[in-house]
């Protein structure tokens, strides 16, 4: 009998969704995307199959809270999407479904319907048809281990029954139960761990030992390279897999739902546990679920491996290669690529981080110089390769260009989702490099700041004007090779209107630096600076009509 898929409806971020099952699964997705839900609403269902007293369609059943095994929220009747739990069988409830398939391929479905109870406790129906029946009930079972991120332990565990490892455990709480968890398995299952963390981190041995007639703690140690470590002092790495291996064998669940374990583990780690996960789940028989924002752990996936991008509790999609790439583009959570000229962004992303709602749709990458920038066919591909899921700004500096250029390149930009977004100014220094800038950041007067920024252009002629005759001979190569470009006396006398004067952004803002005294003017104080007049005003009406 194995289970084959899984359905959630109304459940928190989830409204509906179903998920098939293959022996590891990754969801991955942004903040919100739905991933936590998923695993809640599978462990809370399976923990009330386990202890309702009955599991059936026409009658319903109530587990106290204080009973519960598991529970997501003190505030559960808030468990539900889009309204509150209610208690009536006709009120607003969640539903998660186990789809089974036996030996001779027949469909086998169990069912939890989930709703507040009129007392302090949580209201069951469903079905569970006498053929999965052991696998959900029994003292000594569990049809689903939960594992949270795990951020330490204590320095001592008192020894507990039973009863109280296995509920605390089941409920998240296993940072201050682990010394217990492990103490329940025998020698060999310590065996296994240790075998399974050896292609992750090495050689490890375990030693737990409690002796009942002079014992108060647990005592718990890993041995490492020959030496010995109290538990409580190794990192927060090791404990993170040493957990996950001790609920494989304390639980032995049929799934097995991990969130976020990428957390505190070494990327080189991270890449070979999805291996280590699903050469365990195929000889255990068992699915594993598991969330992750890393895309060491996706790349190390097995082929056979089902990942899923999450996004609004919906899947947006379940090819590998999108959401490989979508991980590597940090563009989960978000609806614009920005592809930059510059290889630093840290200018560019301030200005994007003056919209605050434009900046949480948004990443931006770096480039290597507008000869290496991202070509229209590029981004027409980039942009397929990620299922048409975003839109590409294109981001240029102006230098040189005339305003007739800059329209040139931006009509062969012109495609459905992507657009060239080329600066108002020479560059995004220039932004930061006006009066009203200047001004906002030193506390002077703007007749001041523009002082400084007259005597930095009378000062310095010469190289500004030989940075814009070598720019304009570049323009010229790459737009105008078979002649009819402005000659640069025209271009250099239209820019004189320009509040640089056809000088580089990049330049003026490196003098800056010395011509503004008490180093008021850096890299720093620029980028630390947060109270300016708004600027960039055509980057901001882009990235609006893009995400509109």
């Amino acid at each position: 009998m194995q289970l084959e898929s899984i359905k959630i409806e109304k459940f928190k971020r989830i409204d509906t969704i179903e998920l098939p099952l293959s022996s590891l699964n990754i969801l991955v997705g942004s903040n919100g995307s739905g991933k936590s839900s998923i695993l809640q609403a599978l462990h809370l269902a399976s923990c009330l199959m386990r202890q309702a007293e009955r599991i059936r369609s026409n009658t319903t059943a109530m587990v106290r809270i204080s009973d519960l095994d598991y529970l997501p929220s003190d505030e559960y009747w808030r468990l539900g999407h889009g309204a509150d739990w209610g208690n009536k069988s006709n009120s607003p409830s969640s539903k998660v479904c186990f789809t089974f398939r036996d030996n001779n391929n027949a469909e086998i479905t169990a069912q939890c319907e989930m709703r507040s109870a009129r007392n302090a406790g949580i209201s069951v129906q469903g079905e569970l048809p006498e053929s999965i029946r052991t696998q959900f009930r029994g003292n000594d079972t569990f049809f689903s281990g939960f594992i949270p991120g795990i951020s330490g332990i204590p320095n001592k565990e008192q020894k507990n029954s039973k009863r109280v490892v296995l509920k605390a455990c089941s409920f998240g709480d296993s940072n201050v139960y682990l010394r217990n968890a492990l103490d329940l398995l025998p020698k060999e299952d310590l065996n296994q761990i240790e075998h399974w963390l050896n292609p992750l981190l090495g050689d490890v041995k375990l030693k737990v030992s409690f002796d009942e007639t002079k014992d108060f703690e647990i005592n718990a140690e890993a041995q490492i390279l020959g030496r010995s470590t109290p538990l409580e002092l190794l990192g927060t790495g090791y404990l993170q897999l040493i957990q996950i291996f001790c609920y494989i064998l304390l639980f032995n669940p049929k799934i097995l739902l991990i969130d976020e374990p990428d957390i505190h583990l070494h990327p080189s780690v991270q890449e070979k546990l999805a291996e280590i996960l699903i050469k365990i789940a195929s000889s255990k028989g068992i699915k594993i679920i598991m969330t992750t924002h890393s895309p060491f752990i996706v790349r190390g996936a097995p082929a056979g491996t089902n990942i899923v991008w999450l996004a609004d509790g919906q899947k947006k999609s379940e090819d590998r290669s999108v959401v490989e790439l979508a991980l590597g583009w940090g563009a989960f959570g978000k609806k614009v690529i920005v592809v930059s000229e510059d290889s630093k962004n840290d200018l560019l992303k301030k200005l994007i981080k003056q919209w605050p709602e434009i900046e949480r749709a948004v990443t931006v990458l770096p480039g290597r110089g507008y000869k290496h920038l991202l070509k229209r066919e590029e981004a027409v591909e980039l942009r397929a390769s990620l299922g048409n899921k975003f839109k590409i700004l294109v981001h240029r500096d102006r230098d040189s260009l005339t305003d007739t250029e800059v329209q040139r390149l931006q009509d062969h930009y012109s495609e459905d989702g992507i657009r060239l977004w080329v600066t108002d100014q020479s560059d995004i220094e220039s932004e930061f490099c006006s009066a009203s800038f200047l001004s906002s950041l030193t506390g002077e007067s703007e007749q001041q700041c523009n002082s400084w920024l007259n005597e930095i252009l009378n000062e310095n002629q010469v190289p500004i004007k030989d940075q814009f005759t070598s720019q304009r001979a570049a323009h010229n190569e790459e737009l105008h090779k078979a002649g009819g470009s402005p000659t640069n006396d025209e271009v250099w006398t239209s820019f004189q209107n320009r509040p640089l004067k056809g000088a580089k952004g990049k330049f003026v803002f490196k003098q800056l630096k010395n011509k503004i005294p008490a180093n008021a003017f850096s890299e720093s104080s620029v980028n630390l600076h947060a109270s300016y007049p708004e600027c960039a005003l055509s980057l901001k009406a882009n990235l609006e009509d893009l995400l509109a």
